[in-house]
């Protein structure tokens, strides 16, 4: 696995182009050279914040990946994915947990109708190298009122890509809840070399 992309290549991305051929290059190898080896936490982190808030489906995961936010939600809650890599979601969909797998671009408007999902999660999409709080008002569109979401946003993007102002807006607005974020470590003991002390802000909002 010492080829493998790591996690400071991906948080060096800079275009949708190197996303692309960064996680298409990943994704067979993704869950065993990352997600199981590394203690990732985020993905069980969400959907407990989720459950804890009786968030219901038909849920969307945003930047859903390989699947590791579906492994952890309970299987009886309706589950559809979204990401930008159609080798990751080949991945994801091997595991038989989504309903529907959307290839899509967070940095655009979405192929989904308003008010489609009662709920939303994603795990490690929002930080160094991926995507910004541009994404947050489609997000909004796509949610029912009432609907649970959560997200991790890396602490240090909040300010720095304008996920503080975002939200802030969208409460102003009367779109969404004000955000209640929890800071948790993003790994275990066998984090990356380097990123043992990660934080990443659970963040949990409802569409008004």
């Amino acid at each position: 696995m010492a080829d493998d992309p790591d996690l400071d290549t991906a948080y060096g991305l800079e275009t949708p182009e190197d996303n692309l051929r960064l996680y298409g290059n990943w994704a067979r190898t993704y869950d065993t050279a990352f997600v199981e080896t590394v203690g990732y936490r985020l993905p069980g982190l969400v959907v407990q914040r989720f459950l804890t808030l009786k968030g219901k489906g038909p849920v969307l995961d945003v930047g859903c990946g390989t699947g590791a936010v579906g492994a952890a939600l309970p299987k009886e809650i309706a589950l559809d994915g979204l990401d930008l890599s159609p080798q990751m979601l080949a991945v994801a969909g091997e595991k038989q947990r989504y309903g529907q797998l959307i290839e899509a671009n967070l940095k655009e408007t979405l192929p989904i109708p308003d008010a489609a999902y009662h709920g939303l999660l994603s795990a490690g999409t929002f930080t160094h190298g991926h995507v910004g709080a541009e994404a947050l008002a489609e997000l909004a569109r796509i949610l029912a009122p009432g609907a649970v979401a959560v997200i991790s946003v890396r602490d240090q993007v909040w300010d720095k890509m304008g996920f503080k102002r975002a939200f802030t807006e969208l409460a102003n607005t009367g779109q969404i809840t004000p955000p209640d974020r929890v800071e948790e470590k993003i790994y275990d003991g066998a984090a990356p070399d380097g990123h043992g002390d990660d934080i990443g802000f659970v963040t949990a909002f409802r569409r008004l």
